[in-house]
């Protein structure tokens, strides 16, 4: 008898996706209560994790093969969505173009837009496998990777540019490519720092000095004092949800967003967060697992990619909770509120299922 390709979608992954989706909604609960502007945060965010879930479905129900087949097309739509964000985007934070609004929801579209070059790019790079990509594959992925991401790093978003620039470096070295291509890239990357540096915004400059001398601005440095007085008094077994002092009177700003590991510090303390980090760690496992058993170079790459997407927001994440980076605005995947982040992390996923779905050939 023909085999589905259904058996072999990995549940795992799914469940441990929806686990932490449903702490992250118990968390945005507690961090908006008491804040009227913000009461229906977390009903949106469970619409936005209950078509986050349809969409895993309907994506992994598509042979990613086929898509490989539309890398150019796909790349194009990339653009066509980014430059579109800077045209008619819109943010409540001056000439920000971040958000486009569609029938009262926003969207994002710089996360479905590197989920659109996450396929693109593994099909350049795994189209001669087993032979590794050689100069003009890696030419043609950096000049594409780095179109896109200036795109997004004029609207203006550096976290989210950098993000674009890690998941390509993933996948590059994940296609075994020449390290001596990256290594002469990084001496270029130290050339062109200081335009870089001269082209960014003032506020993302600010960003960096504020870090390196925090007494520099009180303003700016106040709410990572919040988190870490948060971070610190959780203790061992946490104040208990809803009643974290810092997140419940308010000292705590964006507590719902880039701050909300602080909360799940504060509020469920040292136990709950290294709870929380092991159940990121069962779903790292089970990425590189699919990825380790993929049918070919272009699948794995695509799970590669994924996994990169989401855990590079996590490690900046932590990093800004616990100041041992600058601030910068990712979401912790899953867990802060974001309806375009939490669901097209989903759709992602949904490519990783559809990777494992056809790991092995179809038996009769």
């Amino acid at each position: 008898m023909r085999r589905s390709p259904w058996q072999y979608f990995d549940w795992g992954l799914l469940f441990i996706a929806v686990v932490l989706t449903g702490i992250g909604l118990a968390m945005i609960y507690s961090a908006t209560r008491g804040a009227t502007d913000l009461a229906d945060t977390w009903r949106r965010q469970a619409i936005y994790a209950a078509a986050g879930v349809i969409a895993s479905f309907l994506v992994a129900f598509v042979n990613y093969r086929l898509l490989e087949s539309l890398q150019w097309p796909l790349y194009l739509l990339t653009l066509a969505t980014l430059a579109l964000t800077l045209l008619v985007g819109s943010s409540e934070i001056g000439d920000v173009r971040r958000f486009i609004y569609v029938g009262g929801m926003s969207i994002q579209p710089a996360f479905p837009a590197l989920i659109l070059l996450i396929i693109s790019q593994a099909s350049l790079l795994g189209r001669n496998a087993p032979t590794p990509p050689g100069l003009p594959e890696f030419i043609a992925s950096l000049g594409m990777t780095g179109l896109a991401a200036l795109l997004v790093f004029r609207q203006p978003n550096l976290s989210t540019a950098t993000l674009y620039m890690a998941t390509w470096l993933a996948m590059v070295y994940a296609s075994d490519m020449k390290l001596v291509y990256l290594e002469s890239l990084g001496g270029i990357g130290l050339i062109a720092a200081p335009i870089v540096w001269d082209n960014m915004r003032g506020y993302m400059r600010n960003r960096i000095y504020n870090f390196l001398d925090p007494t520099r601005d009180a303003g700016a440095y106040y709410n990572i004092q919040q988190a870490l007085i948060s971070i610190g008094s959780g203790g061992l077994m946490g104040k208990g949800f809803a009643i974290g002092t810092q997140s419940q009177l308010h000292f705590l700003r964006v507590r719902h967003t880039d701050f909300i590991f602080s909360v799940i510090c504060e509020e469920l303390g040292f136990s709950g967060a290294v709870l929380i980090l092991l159940i990121y760690v069962a779903l790292l496992w089970r990425l590189l697992r699919i990825a380790g058993n993929a049918g070919d170079k272009t699948g794995q790459l695509i799970v590669i990619g994924v996994a990169t997407y989401i855990f590079y927001q996590l490690l900046v994440n932590l990093g800004m909770n616990l100041s041992v980076i600058p601030v910068a605005g990712l979401p912790m995947p899953f867990i802060s509120s974001g309806g375009s982040s939490l669901l097209f992390t989903f759709v992602g996923l949904g490519l990783v299922e559809s990777v494992a779905m056809r790991q092995k050939r179809l038996e009769f």
